[in-house]
């Protein structure tokens, strides 16, 4: 059964894409991190918040075509997953994962009209 419309998929889709955009640049921070070879810890810690926003918002994206309940899941599951990343990562980075985790969330437990489409 179905729990989002077409138009939330389109939604959800370009926020999850925005999620892996982060991850992918979080990770390019990683990469100069361990480039820089002063702080092996914060690289870690870095690889880890990349590894987690790529695994998540890539599984929710792979998910979210059925519309059905276990994209609902795991869309929820991103925008925690990013919300507690945030709080990880201590940067810059963090109040945007904050805030785009917060509205993932929001987007994807908010109820959808699936049967008026």
């Amino acid at each position: 059964m179905r729990v989002y419309s077409e138009d939330r998929v389109r939604r959800l889709r370009t926020v999850l894409r925005i999620v892996a955009g982060i991850g992918v640049f979080v990770a390019l921070l990683a990469v100069l991190t361990f480039a820089a070879g002063e702080n092996k810890t914060d690289g870690v810690v870095v690889v880890v918040v990349a590894g987690i926003l790529l695994g998540s918002s890539g599984t929710a994206l792979r998910l979210l075509p059925d519309a059905e309940r276990p994209a609902k899941i795991a869309a929820v599951a991103t925008g925690v997953l990013c919300m507690v990343s945030g709080a990880l990562s201590g940067s810059w980075v963090a109040f945007l994962l904050l805030l785009i985790g917060l509205g993932l969330v929001f987007l994807a437990l908010i109820p959808d009209d699936v049967e008026g489409v």
